[in-house]
């Protein structure tokens, strides 16, 4: 299933970015980690704050506050990275807080209009679950919209040269 969500019921990893939550496929993630040290490099993707090793891999960091909402990271001792496999290679999205993993029923999401639109269209609709409204994301879909995805990939070769 790996690249392609079924939308299904399925379990998704939910995360907080500014004061809303979204989720991605559980397939979709590798692991929760506490931030690290990011070095940065000339040059970046849109969006992009730098690399760090994970798992012994040079890993690039995807701040999505700055590419969901358009503001810069504010570090905080909640802020996580998210590891995420796109294709083979891993990337790390920087959240505000990993809140927790939940089953999502496919007959809580809704495919608003606007979710129609090329723009969006790394939404794949939003749960409606009690009281919570969370939004979910193709993690690869958003990255090939908000970053240059081909250059992300290409990251862990150009520093391990």
């Amino acid at each position: 299933m790996q690249g392609q969500i079924d939308m299904t019921d399925f379990k998704a990893l939910i995360f907080k970015v500014g004061e809303e939550e979204y989720g991605v496929h559980i397939n979709q993630v590798i692991s929760i980690e506490r931030m690290q040290e990011i070095t940065s490099y000339p040059n970046r993707p849109a969006h992009v704050l730098g690399v760090t090793v994970m798992r012994e891999v040079v890993t690039p960091l995807v701040d999505l506050r700055s590419a969901l909402m358009g503001e810069a990271l504010v570090p905080s001792d909640s802020c996580r990275i998210i590891l995420v496999q796109v294709e083979d290679k891993q990337i790390g999205l920087i959240v505000d807080a990993a809140t927790d993993v939940l089953d999502i029923k496919l007959d809580t999401i809704q495919h608003p209009n606007l979710l129609d639109s090329k723009d969006v269209s790394y939404l794949k609709g939003i749960s409606k679950m009690d009281d919570r409204l969370i939004i979910l994301l193709d993690i690869e879909k958003l990255l090939e919209k908000t970053t240059n995805i081909d250059e992300l990939k290409e990251i862990k070769e150009v520093f391990q040269d």
